[in-house]
C-alpha cells in the first residue's frame, strides 16, 4: 500500500522540535513492511527538491510553516505538490492537521486521491484560550519590538487563530474520513461534520520513552515542564505563579522548563521576557531552570529524576508531553483540558486543576511532593495505562486497518 503524507515536518533524524510523533510513526510503519511511505513537507528552499529519508520518498516544497500566520498556498506550490503526488502515485493521502493549508488541497479535490485527515490541533477553539488568562495590561507587557515588527502580538496571533476557523471548518467539513486522538477533538469534528467516518488513534512516542527505566521517587523537589510553543496558552506563567506559592512551604522547590524559549536580544519573545520578569519579581531565580531544547533521551532523563511533571496548558487536543510522562510513570499534575482529560483521570492517574488556577495547581503539586504514597500510586496507575495505550505495535496495526478500511470503500 502506497501512503503519501502531507505533513508539517520534514522527516529526518533530528530529535527535537515539532512533529516528533510523525517521525516515530513513520519509522514503525516502514518496519511493518506493509507500507511504501512518501512525505511532502515545506522547507526554506527556492525550488521543489527530492530528499528521501531512508526508505521514505520525500519531497520538500518552497515555504515555511507557521501556525500563527494564515498562509494559503500559491498556484506554483499547488503544482509542485500535485507533481510530487503524481510521481509517487499514492493509494491514499494522509493529511496531518488542519492548522495549515494541506487539508484544503484534498478538501477541494486538487489532489484526486482517497484521503484521511488527521486532527492534531484546532485553532478556532484554541483562539479562545490563546491569551492564557492574561489581563489586558499583562498582554501589553508582552509586546516588544519583535512582536511589533512581525505583527505577532498576542492580540494579533489570537485574531489570526480565530480567522482560520473558516478554513479549518472547510477542511473538516469536506473530508469523509477523519482521525481523532481524544474525545474533545471528536466532539468538535462531529459538530462540524456529523456524517464523516471517524477513526480513533493514539500516538507512538519516541524510542527513548519505551527504552528508559521507569520513574522512581528520588526524594527531591524538582518539577519538570515543557512547552514547544512560547504562546501564553501553554501556561508557563501559571507554573511560575504556582511555584511562587509553593516556595513559601518548600524553599528548595525547583521548576525545570524544557523548550527553545531563552533567546538573545530581539529574538527573545516578549512573553518569555515577561515571564522572566515575573521570576525576578517573585525572587525565584534559584527556583527556576530554563533547560533549552532537549532530545528525547534528555527529556526522559529529566523526567525520571524529577519528583513530578506539570502540564499547565490552557488548550490541548492530546498532549504528547503528558503521554511521555505517563509512559515513564512520572506523577503528573495537569490543567483540565480536552486532551489531558482524555489521557488521565483525576486522583487515579493524575491530579487535575482548573486551567489558570495557580492556587489549585500549587496545592496539587504540593501533594505529590509531600505524599510519597500518593505519588507512587499515581505513578503505578499512569504507567499501567500508558504501556497499553501507547503500545507501538497496537498503534501501527490500528493505523494499517484504518488505511485499509478507507481503501475498501473506494
Amino acid at each position: 500500500m502506497k501512503v503519501l503524507w502531507l505533513s508539517p515536518v520534514m522527516l529526518t533524524d533530528r530529535d527535537e522540535g515539532g512533529g516528533t510523533w510523525l517521525r516515530a510513526l513513520a519509522s514503525h510503519l516502514i518496519r511493518s513492511d506493509q507500507v511504501v511511505l512518501g512525505n511532502i513537507a515545506m522547507a526554506p528552499i527556492s525550488k521543489t527538491t527530492r530528499q528521501d529519508y531512508g526508505a521514505i520518498n520525500q519531497w520538500l516544497v518552497p515555504g515555511v510553516h507557521n501556525s500563527s500566520r494564515n498562509i494559503l498556498p500559491s498556484n506554483s506550490l499547488i503544482e509542485n505538490v500535485a507533481d510530487a503526488a503524481k510521481e509517487f502515485q499514492p493509494d491514499i493521502i494522509h493529511v496531518w492537521g488542519t492548522e495549515y493549508f494541506w487539508g484544503l488541497l484534498t478538501a477541494r479535490k486538487l489532489l484526486p486521491y482517497p484521503s484521511l485527515l488527521e486532527i492534531q490541533g484546532l485553532k478556532a477553539p484554541c483562539s479562545r484560550a490563546f491569551a492564557g488568562g492574561l489581563s489586558f495590561r499583562e498582554i501589553l507587557s508582552c509586546i516588544g519590538i519583535k512582536e511589533v515588527l512581525r505583527r505577532s502580538t498576542i492580540f494579533q496571533v489570537k485574531k489570526r487563530f480565530a480567522e482560520w476557523a473558516s478554513f479549518e471548518n472547510e477542511i473538516i467539513a469536506k473530508h469523509s474520513n477523519i482521525t481523532t486522538q481524544s474525545l474533545w477533538v471528536e466532539a468538535w469534528v462531529r459538530f462540524i461534520n456529523p456524517s464523516c467516518n471517524l477513526f480513533h488513534t493514539e500516538i507512538i512516542l519516541r524510542d527513548a520513552f519505551y527504552e528508559s527505566e521507569p520513574w522512581r521517587s528520588s526524594g527531591n523537589f524538582e518539577i519538570f515542564t515543557s512547552a514547544a510553543n512560547s504562546g501564553p496558552f501553554k501556561g508557563l506563567h501559571d507554573a511560575i505563579r504556582a511555584i511562587a506559592i509553593l516556595r513559601e512551604r518548600i524553599p528548595s522547590i525547583k521548576l525545570k522548563i524544557a523548550g527553545p524559549h531563552q533567546r538573545k536580544g530581539i529574538r527573545q519573545d516578549a512573553y518569555i521576557r515577561w515571564v522572566d520578569a515575573n521570576i525576578k519579581r517573585y525572587d525565584l531565580s534559584n527556583n527556576v531552570d530554563w533547560l533549552g531544547p532537549l532530545s528525547a533521551k534528555e527529556i526522559a532523563e529529566e523526567l525520571t529524576r524529577s519528583a513530578g511533571a506539570l502540564m499547565p496548558s490552557h488548550c490541548e487536543s492530546y498532549s504528547v508531553a503528558f503521554a511521555e510522562a505517563m509512559q515513564l510513570g512520572v506523577p503528573i499534575v495537569t490543567s483540565f483540558t480536552g486532551g489531558t482529560a482524555w489521557l488521565g483521570r483525576d486522583e487515579e492517574s493524575a491530579l487535575f486543576y482548573p486551567a489558570g488556577d495557580e492556587v489549585m495547581c500549587a496545592h496539587q503539586l504540593g501533594r505529590i511532593l509531600t505524599d510519597s504514597k500518593l505519588a507512587e500510586r499515581l505513578s503505578r496507575k499512569g504507567r499501567e495505562i500508558a504501556v497499553i495505550r501507547n503500545n507501538p505495535q497496537k498503534i501501527v496495526s490500528n493505523q494499517l486497518d484504518t488505511y485499509r478500511c478507507i481503501l475498501d470503500t473506494v
